[in-house]
């Protein structure tokens, strides 16, 4: 229950209790954001298209370990038209969030503010076609980087690819195979 408004509460101890998934994908060409209502719902502004069924979810993982943990969506009833547009796209890297949201049994708008599940990026997309298109996207938490290398060279070349105009490691190579007498002979007593 950490993270649940009042009215949050209230509803999940009803008698009946209706909730759903919602997600939130960036496409370099626009969001994607789906429910896994019949009805599309607002959430923060944004429009979130009722799919009637999303597909299913993987199970939210955490620990007090420092550890990432990914999750797994499977969409369906996407249009073939874009779902093949998306699988075109560079998503990887992108933006990917997943809410429950409680929404009232009979309006279907969500009763209070979403609880966030998951928050991290898009890495893989497997796409199955047939008589009804399914996308299964794997999201992976942002820990997920600290374990990707950086490499990095203290050279010019390297400096410039990102700061063009910086000059600060030009004379780097000039200082490769200089003697360096510390201190000076004039400092010398």
């Amino acid at each position: 229950m950490r993270g649940m408004t009042t009215a949050a509460r209230a509803a999940a101890q009803g008698e009946v209790v209706t909730r759903v998934v919602a997600v939130d994908l960036d496409f370099p060409s626009g969001h994607v954001r789906l429910n896994g209502s019949p009805v599309s719902v607002w959430i923060g502004g944004n429009e979130f298209h009722g799919v009637g069924q999303l597909g299913g979810i993987s199970a939210v993982e955490e620990s007090v370990d420092l550890a990432a943990y990914g999750l797994t969506l499977q969409l369906s009833g996407i249009p073939r038209d874009a779902m093949v547009a998306s699988l075109a796209e560079d998503y990887q890297g992108r933006a990917g969030i997943a809410w429950e949201v409680l929404l009232d049994n009979t309006s279907w708008q969500p009763i209070s503010e979403p609880l966030l599940m998951f928050r991290g990026r898009m890495d893989q997309m497997n796409a199955r076609l047939g008589t009804e298109a399914a996308v299964e996207v794997k999201l992976e938490n942002r820990l997920r980087d600290w374990e990707r290398p950086r490499i990095r060279r203290y050279t010019s070349e390297d400096q410039r690819r990102i700061w063009p105009t910086d000059l600060g490691f030009e004379f780097v190579p000039a200082t490769v195979e200089k003697e360096l007498i510390w201190p000076a002979k004039s400092f010398r007593g």
